[in-house]
C-alpha cells in the first residue's frame, strides 16, 4: 500500500492507506491492520523494475524460441526431402531409409 508522509516533530509518520493508522517512517508493515507500507515512489520502482525485467526475459524467451523453431521447421524439410520411395506393396511414399512401410508394415 501507498503511504502518506507527515511530520510531527522531528519524528516522521506516515499513514496507512487501508486503516488510516499513523505508523514510524522506519515500519514496513501497519501497526494495526499489517498492511505492507511501501514509501512513497518506492513500489512504483518495484513495479516499473520487476515489469522491465519481465519483458527482458519475454524477450530473451521469444528469441530461443524462435531460434528453436527454425530449427524445427529445417529439420521437417529434410525429413520431407528424404520421401523419395515408395512401398511396392500399397504405394505408400517412403522415405528413402525406411526398412518396413509405415502404412502396411512389409519388408521393404
Amino acid at each position: 500500500m501507498l503511504v502518506s508522509d507527515t511530520v510531527i516533530g522531528e519524528l516522521k509518520m506516515v499513514y496507512c492507506y487501508e486503516c488510516g493508522k499513523k505508523n514510524d517512517d522506519d515500519a514496513r508493515y501497519c501497526t494495526k491492520c499489517g498492511s505492507y507500507i511501501a514509501k512513497h515512489g518506492t513500489l512504483e520502482k518495484d513495479i516499473e523494475k520487476a515489469a522491465e525485467e519481465f519483458g527482458r526475459r519475454a524477450e530473451q524467451f521469444g528469441k530461443r524460441m524462435e531460434k528453436r523453431a527454425r530449427e524445427f521447421a529445417k529439420s521437417i524439410e529434410k525429413r520431407t526431402d528424404l520421401k523419395t520411395k515408395q512401398c511396392p506393396a500399397c504405394g505408400a511414399e517412403l522415405y528413402s531409409d525406411a526398412k518396413f512401410c509405415w502404412k502396411c508394415g512389409k519388408k521393404i
